[in-house]
């Protein structure tokens, strides 16, 4: 097993993934308005297209169609970071490091110093079949250990219960 000093820059803890686009979200019926974004998020027309000219974000102001939610986020990524206080030659540098375009979801990406841009990743729902697998005879044999012999008769006798239910059962649909 894998102690967490021993995650570097290329292996991941189980419970981050590198950052990716969202582009490939479904589109919305009711997009946003992006005066209305820039005006919200107290971004400047201006800011938006120096962003835009320095490959900080995909589209300036010129963009006239309704802003999706990943746009939404890009914009408020990229101003989240460059107001972070950094200079533009470490915002620039901290950026190459990421695909483009930036339209991460800003609430799950984060930097973090020995391992770079990290984005959570969202565990999928266990499978307890597979969970009890994995565990049952090592916790069984701790209850061995500790003498808890209660607790094996009271499991035994549950099991046992229920193969006897299920005896019975197929004894019923077998008549």
């Amino acid at each position: 097993m894998m102690n967490n000093s021993s995650y570097g820059r290329n292996q991941l803890p189980p419970w981050f993934c590198r950052p990716e686009p969202e582009r490939g979200a479904q589109h919305s019926l009711f997009t946003d308005n992006l005066a209305e974004v820039l005006a919200n998020f107290q971004v400047s027309v201006d800011e938006l297209n120096r962003w835009h000219e320095n490959g900080w974000i995909s589209f300036g102001s010129e963009f006239h169609e309704g802003l999706e939610s990943w746009h939404v986020n890009e914009i408020r990524f990229v101003r989240d970071v460059v107001r972070s206080g950094l200079s533009d030659a470490y915002v620039r540098f901290l950026f190459d490091q990421l695909p483009r375009p930036m339209d991460f979801d800003p609430a799950s990406i984060a930097y973090s110093f020995s391992l770079g841009w990290v984005e959570a990743d969202s565990p999928s729902e266990p499978d307890p079949d597979e969970i009890i697998s994995e565990h049952v005879e090592e916790w069984l044999g701790n209850l061995e250990e500790e003498g808890d012999v209660e607790r094996l008769i009271e499991l035994k006798e549950y099991i046992e219960g229920l193969l006897s239910a299920n005896r019975n059962a197929d004894e019923e649909t077998q008549e």
